[in-house]
């Protein structure tokens, strides 16, 4: 029979225990600065963007390639 014959066999890591403690209060921990204002707005808002954009200039240009009328998109130009 493999693994240990019982739970207390297991050697807890110090280290994955205090970064598993700091997820779960995170919420007491965290404080609200510029920085993290900054982080939002490029990760939460300006990438979703950027990716969002690109993939409906890739639709216009397959549409112009095989002659389809363009297709409307939200925060679309055309």
């Amino acid at each position: 029979m493999a693994g240990p014959r019982i739970p207390t066999d297991v050697k807890p890591n110090k280290f994955v225990e205090a970064n598993g403690y700091a997820r779960e209060v995170v919420e007491n921990t965290f404080r609200f600065s510029l920085k993290n204002l900054g982080k939002f707005a490029i990760f939460g808002i300006a990438v979703p963007v950027l990716i969002y954009k690109g993939c409906v200039q890739e639709f216009h240009v397959a549409d112009s390639k095989y002659g389809r009328p363009a297709k409307k998109f939200a925060m679309d130009g055309n």
